[in-house]
């Protein structure tokens, strides 16, 4: 027998698979953290498709800089002071944090996110996107998208756009852009964009509207679409932060082609290609914070999905220790089927909407077993078995011959290709 460890919450999953399964554990190969202050004065000094920083702003003096919220870190605390001290002190500065239609920040949150020094010395504030006073309209989209972002963004000179990069299960790949769409966007934008990921013509959900694609990938290409409708001139500062908060890379320039760049660049190092679908798939989330919830252990789901076989089996690793992510969460599987739940979901603003919609998906593809704190009528009711441990989970599986078993201890991280 060969024995195997996965992270589960704070603790482990341990078990053991016969020595005549061909069980291979499959993980990327993450590059060494760079010293944050130099990699980000090389880069803002050699940006890509633009000028450099300094040289940008020269004739700009009210700057607007555009932050994630913070449900999406992105090492902005300690970058942004080095910007401020080199770049933007002598300037007239705003920053605000791209809720798209999150909940309002806590002054403690918003200093969080960009430091407490720059909190006290720049006014920053939350995006509102149901107010209609804040919003200006840009434009229509090729679709008929109306295109509504906060005024601030055509009263300001020029401004800096702050994200980060890691796989995103609707537009391919969080980033920059996202901190505009659907981050300042209005509500009316917001349900727009998202409704993007379903095929106009029929039912069903796009198939290149997923992880990892962004040519083709039609919530990506809209949101791209109405980037092009603002006149305001923007800088991107893209960077790729590990699990520690240690900044991997960074990538600054034109928002277009420096995110194209910085994708491309997270795909290699963070993509894992496989010659052939496993029998069975047992996927780690990565462990707490990553699993703390099934909205969040989902992204394991759809990383590890295009690993495992049509009807195959795929165990999941996460404890879900607070739940599912959202009191609200349960009821989009109250649809007796996914052609019912379609619908209301194509209308829905709420993200977890669309992870349920997701999660139905994939457990019509797949048998998946799910390994957590949740109750088993939960479990149940998502189209999910429900187990214990691993080796509870191993005995509810029926093969006719000794499978191939992939083992992914971080399926949050990374995308099975």
């Amino acid at each position: 027998m060969k024995t195997f460890s996965l992270k589960y919450g704070k603790t482990k999953q341990t078990f053991e698979l016969p020595d005549s399964w061909d069980s291979r554990v499959l993980n990327y190969r993450e590059p060494e953290p760079l010293h944050p202050e130099e990699a980000l004065l090389s880069s803002l000094k050699d940006p890509i498709d633009t000028k450099p920083l300094d040289i940008w702003l020269k004739d700009f003096k009210k700057i607007l800089i555009i932050c994630p919220d913070v449900t999406r870190y992105s090492g902005i605390d300690y970058l942004l002071p080095v910007i401020y001290e080199k770049y933007l002190k002598e300037k007239d500065l705003e920053i605000i944090f791209a809720l798209g239609n999150h909940r309002k920040q806590s002054d403690e949150e918003k200093a969080g996110i960009i430091s407490e020094g720059i909190f006290k010395a720049v006014h920053s504030f939350d995006h509102d996107c149901f107010n209609r006073d804040e919003l200006s309209f840009f434009g229509r989209t090729s679709s008929g998208l109306d295109v509504l972002l906060n005024r601030v963004l055509v009263e300001t000179d020029g401004a800096i756009v702050t994200g980060s990069i890691n796989f995103h299960y609707l537009a391919g790949f969080g980033g920059g852009r996202k901190s505009i769409f659907p981050g300042i966007a209005g509500y009316e934008t917001i349900l727009g964009i998202h409704s993007k990921v379903f095929n106009p013509d029929r039912p069903g959900k796009h198939e290149k509207a997923k992880s990892g694609i962004l040519k083709g990938n039609p919530m990506h290409e809209e949101i791209m679409e109405g980037i092009a409708l603002i006149k305001t001139p923007m800088f991107l500062i893209n960077t790729v932060i590990d699990d520690k908060k240690e900044l991997l890379n960074i990538f600054t320039g034109d928002l277009k082609t420096a995110h194209e760049q910085g994708c491309s660049w997270y795909l290699k190092h963070f993509g894992v290609r496989v010659q052939e679908k496993a029998d069975i798939v047992i996927v780690s989330s990565g462990g707490f914070p990553k699993d703390i919830n099934f909205i969040q252990t989902h992204k394991a789901i759809e990383h590890a999905l295009n690993a495992v076989k049509k009807d195959g089996y795929m165990i999941v690793v996460g404890r879900c220790e607070d739940g599912l992510g959202n009191a609200d969460f349960l009821r989009w599987f109250a649809y007796p089927t996914i052609e019912d739940m379609e619908p209301h979901v194509r209308t829905s603003d709420k993200v977890y909407a669309q992870t349920a919609y997701a999660t139905r998906l994939k457990a019509q593809y797949c048998k998946i077993i799910l390994i957590s704190d949740l109750e088993e009528d939960v479990v149940k009711k998502m189209g999910i078995a429900h187990a214990k441990t691993v080796e509870e989970a191993l005995s509810l599986i029926k093969v006719n011959k000794e499978p191939l078993c992939y083992i992914i201890p971080n399926g949050s991280n990374m995308l099975v290709q």
